[in-house]
């Protein structure tokens, strides 16, 4: 049996029989818009759908006392790269993170073979791509056009050597910046470790799973999606006739394996497309006694609580502050609530509030 069938099947088989003993988290940024899923020729590279746009931007890294320039992160690496560092930061709340004292231990980490010397030195330069690249976001929610840009990784303290048995001089560590970390944390996507490891093969498998994780428990009801706009979407390297044939064989292929490991997705295929159905999420709330929450108590301060902003409050944050950071008030409101005896119910209704005064002090 292939490798990759026999991922896929093995983890479909541990998915449908228990739950995961931990979470692993995806921006949702992530999960709508995707990085260049293949080399790219140029320094920036923007996928767009609807009302939203993503733009990276190929950097330079400091290294061996000269700039060097770094090419786009493509493929299935820095998305699972991404991935680990999102669920550090959320595990820990914490925007610095250690990657271990080489690349080979990074790699057993997030669940990858550390000793094929190919794939080692491929991730490797993924990941410094990754760490060089610039993001910008843009989205227009009510006629109002919104631009980010950020540097997702701020700081990147690189492996010094590539042998495994002579070690680091000091671990490789990186700090993600605070308006990358601040919307992750407002947009953090839960996903289920096991499945990432099957898709792990593919970028295209792993954006769709990301999508489904993020857009099947918010709908109320289904929604068809054409192959037109699934490859407007997902299939952006594909232009002409032909090459809508070819993506739509391929990402029924992908679809397949998604749902695999994906087993409360429903997703239906009809004539011209796809059809979503309300499902759950792909992995249930943690219980504490298990390994994940055991390690988060480690590390969270008893006092802590903060919480997610859902995306309605988010738009009708903008749609009544377009000016203010959303993110710097929520800031200020996690440390306001840290200080009160009485904890809110509803965070999302009493950050609202909270906003309200926020605002109108930044106006004054």
């Amino acid at each position: 049996m292939p490798p990759i069938q026999k991922r896929l099947i093995d983890a479909a088989v541990e998915i449908r029989q228990e739950d995961s003993d931990e979470i692993i988290y995806q921006h949702g940024i992530f999960a709508q818009v995707g990085l260049p899923r293949s080399k790219q020729q140029g320094r920036t590279f923007e996928r767009k759908f609807k009302n939203a746009s993503i733009e990276i931007e190929a950097g330079k890294l400091w290294l061996g006392g000269k700039w060097v320039e770094q090419p786009l992160p493509y493929g299935p690496k820095p998305r699972l790269a991404l991935i680990h560092l999102n669920s550090e930061a959320i595990r820990t709340q914490s925007p610095q993170i250690e990657i271990g004292r080489s690349v080979s231990e990074f790699l057993r980490r997030i669940g990858l073979p550390d000793q094929d010397g190919r794939a080692y030195n491929m991730f490797k330069r993924q990941m410094m791509a990754l760490a060089a690249a610039t993001l910008s976001i843009g989205f227009t929610i009510d006629g109002v056009d919104t631009t980010l840009r950020t540097i997702p990784i701020e700081e990147f303290k690189a492996w010094i050597v590539n042998n495994e048995k002579q070690g680091a001089l000091w671990p490789g560590e990186l700090t993600l910046s605070r308006s990358y970390f601040e919307s992750l944390k407002a947009h953090a996507v839960p996903l289920d470790p096991r499945a990432i490891g099957a898709l792990s093969h593919s970028a295209l498998a792993l954006d769709w799973y990301s999508f489904l994780s993020r857009r099947l428990y918010q709908l109320n009801r289904p929604v068809k999606l054409p192959f037109l706009s699934l490859q407007e979407q997902f299939g952006q390297e594909y232009t002409s006739k032909t090459s809508y044939q070819d993506f739509k064989k391929e990402f029924l292929k992908v679809n397949k394996q998604v749902l695999a490991v994906y087993p409360e997705a429903i997703v239906k295929q009809v004539i011209g497309g796809l059809v979503l159905n309300p499902s759950h999420p792909p992995v249930k709330a943690i219980t504490k006694s298990r390994r994940i929450a055991k390690e988060a108590l480690k590390v969270l301060p008893s006092h802590d609580t903060t919480g997610n902003l859902t995306e309605r409050t988010l738009e009708r944050f903008r749609e009544l502050w377009p000016r203010l950071d959303v993110y710097a008030c929520k800031t200020d409101f996690d440390q306001w609530v840290s200080g009160k005896t009485q904890k809110p119910i509803d965070y999302n209704r009493a950050f609202f509030g909270f906003s309200k005064k926020w605002a109108k002090k930044q106006s004054a």
